[in-house]
């Protein structure tokens, strides 16, 4: 195996990592804000898009100024993004 596709598959392990990571935290921040709502005025888990996640984190830093969730999800979300990088190296797109 070429050292080229060692750091691929490491790199994409991380990437998947995390994501699942992220997703999992932000999971968890939807429970922490919906433990706190309404049974009629609850976040959905399901269905994610860029105005809903800047919502869940915005609600979350309101709720819990002290809460690290979302630095973890930001964290981990960007570890999956150098991740990502590494893949896009070892194919070959940089060069």
């Amino acid at each position: 195996m070429s050292t080229r596709l060692i750091v691929g598959i490491a790199s994409a392990c991380a990437a998947m990592t995390g994501l699942i990571l992220a997703n999992m935290f932000l999971y968890m921040m939807i429970g922490e804000i919906n433990r706190n709502r309404n049974e009629g005025n609850l976040v959905s888990y399901f269905g994610f898009a860029f105005p809903k996640m800047q919502r869940i984190f915005g609600e979350y830093r309101a709720k819990y100024p002290n809460g690290r969730l979302h630095i973890y999800a930001l964290v981990a979300f960007a570890a999956a993004m150098i991740g990502l990088l590494g893949v896009a190296r070892a194919l070959g797109f940089f060069g």
